[in-house]
C-alpha cells in the first residue's frame, strides 16, 4: 500500500513538472510574434480609421473656395462672414411670435488697412467688421439698438421704418430729427416699437454725413407671418443680398472737390462694386488711378480677393432679399438661368411677377422667389451691372460688371461656365425699373372724404442743380438748397421751442416755409391726402426717399410734364387703384412723377435724393407733420435731448 501511494505521489509529480514546462513555453513565446499581433489587430485598424474620417469630413474644395476661407475667413477678422449671418433662420422666426424684446449692440469705429476688394484703405465699421450685421424682428416687437461712436460722430437711420408709435426722434437723421452721437464714446439707445402691419426687406446706415459710404450699413430684415401668408410660397429658405458701390478713399477726401467752386454736380465715380462686401478686383499699377490724384494712396499691399459665393442647397426653394446699400450707383441685377418672381419691393407684398433681371435704384429693396429654369449646372453667376451712363465721368478702375457665385455643389471645382440672360446694355437714361410692372398686393389708394382723385393738399416741387453764390452747384428744390443746423436739429427747435424760432413757430399756418436753410412742408391735419408732384429738371435720375412713410406712385414719366388735368382724365396716365406703394422712387431725367401719402405720422420727416453726393449738395427738404401733437410730446427721452447739449 505504501508503494501504491508511493508511485501515486511520483506521478503527481512528473505530471507538475510536465506541466510547469508547458506553462514556461506558452508564457515566453517569442517577442516578434507578439509585436507582430498588435501591429495588425491594433495599429492597422487606427490608420484606416483615420484616413476614413479625414475624407469624409474634408471635402475637395476648388481652390477659390480654398482662397475664400483663408482671405475671407479665418485671417481676416474684420470681414463679415456673410454666409452665415446674412443666411437667414426662417424655421426659428416661424416660431416667434410679436411682442419680443430684440436687443443690437453697434460699436461705430474706423479702422485701417481693411481691404474688402484687395486695395487697403481706411473704414468706418460697425463692431470692427465690413459690412455691418443682420439686425432681425417680427413685425410688433419692440427693437433695441445701442449705439456708440469711438472716435467718429455718427447717427444710425432705419431706412423705410415708420417709427409710427409716436417715436420719430429717433429716426436717425442728422440734424433733422436727432443730433450726433459724440465721438467720444458717446452712446445713444434707439428703442423703436415696430408697427403690426409692417414687414419686409429694410437696412440701416448712418445718416451723418458721407459716413454710410465707408462702411456704416447693414441689412434690416422684418418678419411676418402674415407676410408669408400674402406672399402664398412654400419657400424654405432666405437669403439677404447686399450690393453696394465702393470708393478707395474715404468719402470726406471726396467733398471739397466735389462742392468746391466750378464743379458742375460731377458726382465722383466709384472705383468698384461689392457684393456681401468682397469682390475679385482686378488690380493693374500701370492703368490703376488713385483716388482724387493723390500719390500718398497708391497700393501698398494688394490680395486678390475671390468674388462673393453663395453655397445653396438643391433641394430647397429660395427668397433672397436684394439691396441697394449703394452710395450712388443703380443697378441691374440678373442671376443666370433663374428667373425671379417678385414678392415684395421696399417691404410691400406686391402681385407675384417674373422676370429676367431687374433694375434697382440706389436704396431700394426687392425680394424675389428663385425659379431655376436649368438644373444641369452646379454654379450659376450671379451678376450685377452698375450703369455707367449714371457717372459724369470716367473711372478706368471700375469694371461696371460683378459678378458672385451661386453653387449648388458645395464641392464644385469650378467657377460657373452659365450663360446669361439677354442684356441689352445699360439704358441711356439711368431710368429705374418700370413702375407701373408693379402692383401692391391687396392694396387700394387712399383718397379724400368725398371719393375725388385730388388730394386735400398739393405741393409742386422743381428738382435742379444750380450755380449760385461762389460759383458753388448746389442740389435745389425749387429754389431752396438745403443746409445744416449748426448745433442742433430742426425736431429739437421745433419740439422745445415752438412757440418761438427762426425756423417755424407753431402758430405759423403756411404750408411751405424757409427759413434757417430749412426748406419745411407744414402739415398738421391729420388724415390730410398730400401728393408730392415732382419735376426734374436736373439732366439726372434721382432716386427720392421719404422717412417715415410709404407712398403711394400715381404716375411716373421719363419725360414731359405733369398737367393737373391727369387727376381727372380716363387716359391712363394716373393709377389710383393699387400702384406700388414704396419708400424710394428713381425719378428720370427731365421726367416727373407724382407721390400720395396720408397725414398720420407726427415728426420731422426728410425728403431727399439718396444719392449720398446730393444729399451733401442740399438736394433736401423736411416735411414737418403734425407739429402741434409732436411739440407736446412728453415721454421723449433726455437723452435724446442731451445729444444737441453736446453738439453745441
Amino acid at each position: 500500500m505504501g508503494n501504491e501511494m508511493g508511485s501515486e505521489i511520483g506521478n503527481e509529480n512528473v505530471n507538475s513538472k510536465q506541466l510547469s514546462k508547458k506553462n514556461r513555453k506558452s508564457r515566453y513565446r517569442p517577442i516578434w510574434l507578439f509585436l507582430l499581433q498588435v501591429f495588425f489587430c491594433v495599429v492597422v485598424p487606427a490608420l484606416v480609421v483615420a484616413v476614413c474620417l479625414f475624407y469624409v469630413n474634408v471635402p475637395h474644395r476648388h481652390s477659390s473656395d480654398s482662397d475664400s476661407e483663408s482671405v475671407l475667413g479665418k485671417t481676416e477678422s474684420w470681414r463679415l462672414d456673410t454666409q452665415k449671418n446674412y443666411t437667414i433662420d426662417l424655421d426659428y422666426w416661424k416660431t416667434q411670435t410679436p411682442g419680443v424684446d430684440r436687443h443690437y449692440y453697434l460699436n461705430v469705429s474706423t479702422m485701417s488697412q481693411v481691404a474688402p476688394d484687395g486695395i487697403e484703405r481706411n473704414v468706418t465699421v460697425i463692431n470692427g467688421q465690413y459690412p455691418g450685421p443682420l439686425v432681425e424682428a417680427n413685425a410688433g416687437d419692440t427693437l433695441f439698438l445701442h449705439v456708440q461712436a469711438q472716435g467718429v460722430p455718427t447717427t444710425i437711420h432705419c431706412h423705410g421704418l415708420f417709427f409710427n408709435k409716436n417715436e420719430s426722434f429717433n429716426d436717425g437723421a442728422a440734424f433733422i430729427n436727432q443730433c450726433p452721437i459724440d465721438a467720444n464714446g458717446g452712446t445713444y439707445d434707439y428703442e423703436i416699437h415696430l408697427d403690426e402691419n409692417q414687414s419686409g426687406t429694410y437696412w440701416y446706415h448712418s445718416h451723418y454725413g458721407a459716413q454710410q459710404a465707408d462702411g456704416v450699413f447693414g441689412p434690416l430684415v422684418i418678419h411676418s407671418a402674415r407676410e408669408r401668408e400674402l406672399i402664398n410660397d412654400s419657400y424654405d429658405a432666405e437669403v439677404v443680398v447686399m450690393v453696394n458701390d465702393y470708393y478707395h478713399a474715404m468719402a470726406n477726401s471726396y467733398l471739397p472737390e466735389y462742392l468746391g467752386p466750378d464743379n458742375e454736380n460731377t458726382e465722383p465715380t466709384p472705383d468698384d462694386g461689392l457684393i456681401q462686401g468682397t469682390n475679385d478686383f482686378k488690380y493693374d499699377s500701370a492703368t490703376y488711378v488713385t483716388p482724387n490724384g493723390d500719390t500718398d494712396l497708391v497700393p501698398a499691399n494688394f490680395t486678390q480677393m475671390p468674388p462673393a459665393v453663395f453655397n445653396f442647397d438643391p433641394h430647397k426653394r429660395y427668397r433672397i432679399r436684394v439691396i441697394n446699400a449703394g452710395f450712388f450707383a443703380p443697378f441691374n441685377f440678373a442671376i443666370d438661368r433663374h428667373k425671379m418672381k417678385v414678392v415684395e419691393a421696399d417691404g410691400t407684398v406686391t402681385e407675384p411677377l417674373e422676370l429676367e433681371s431687374i433694375d434697382m435704384s440706389v436704396a431700394q429693396r426687392y425680394s424675389f422667389i428663385l425659379e431655376p429654369q436649368d438644373t444641369r449646372l452646379s454654379e450659376y453667376w450671379m451678376r450685377v451691372r452698375f450703369n455707367s451712363f449714371c457717372f459724369a465721368q470716367d473711372n478706368a478702375n471700375f469694371n461696371t460688371s460683378v459678378s458672385g457665385v451661386i453653387r449648388y455643389d458645395h464641392k464644385g471645382t469650378s467657377l460657373p461656365s452659365s450663360e446669361s440672360w439677354e442684356y441689352f446694355g445699360d439704358d441711356v437714361r439711368c431710368r429705374d425699373f418700370n413702375q407701373t410692372l408693379l402692383r401692391t398686393l391687396e392694396g387700394q389708394v387712399p383718397r379724400v372724404q368725398n371719393g375725388s382723385t385730388r388730394p386735400d393738399v398739393i405741393v409742386e416741387l422743381d428738382v435742379s442743380f444750380m450755380i449760385k453764390g461762389n460759383q458753388l452747384d448746389r442740389g435745389y428744390f425749387n429754389d431752396m438748397t438745403y443746409t445744416a443746423l449748426a448745433n442742433s436739429s430742426t425736431m429739437n427747435v421745433l419740439a422745445k421751442s415752438h412757440l418761438q424760432n427762426s425756423i417755424k413757430e407753431l402758430q405759423t399756418t403756411q404750408v411751405e416755409t424757409k427759413n434757417d436753410g430749412q426748406y419745411l412742408i407744414n402739415l398738421d391735419k391729420r388724415g390730410a391726402v398730400v401728393d408730392l408732384i415732382i419735376n426734374n429738371y436736373d439732366d439726372g435720375a434721382h432716386p427720392f426717399h421719404l422717412h417715415g412713410h410709404k407712398f403711394w406712385v400715381l404716375s411716373s414719366a421719363d419725360r414731359g410734364y405733369f398737367k393737373k388735368s391727369f387727376y381727372d382724365s380716363d387716359n391712363g396716365e394716373m393709377d389710383f387703384t393699387n400702384p406700388i406703394s414704396r419708400d424710394v422712387l428713381g425719378v428720370s431725367g427731365f421726367g416727373y412723377a407724382v407721390i400720395r401719402f396720408v397725414v398720420d405720422n407726427p415728426g420731422v420727416w426728410p425728403f431727399h435724393c439718396h444719392i449720398g453726393w446730393h444729399m451733401e449738395s442740399g438736394l433736401l427738404l423736411q416735411i414737418n407733420e403734425l407739429q402741434s401733437e409732436y411739440s407736446s410730446w412728453t415721454h421723449i427721452p433726455s437723452a435724446w435731448d442731451e445729444l444737441c447739449q453736446t453738439s453745441a
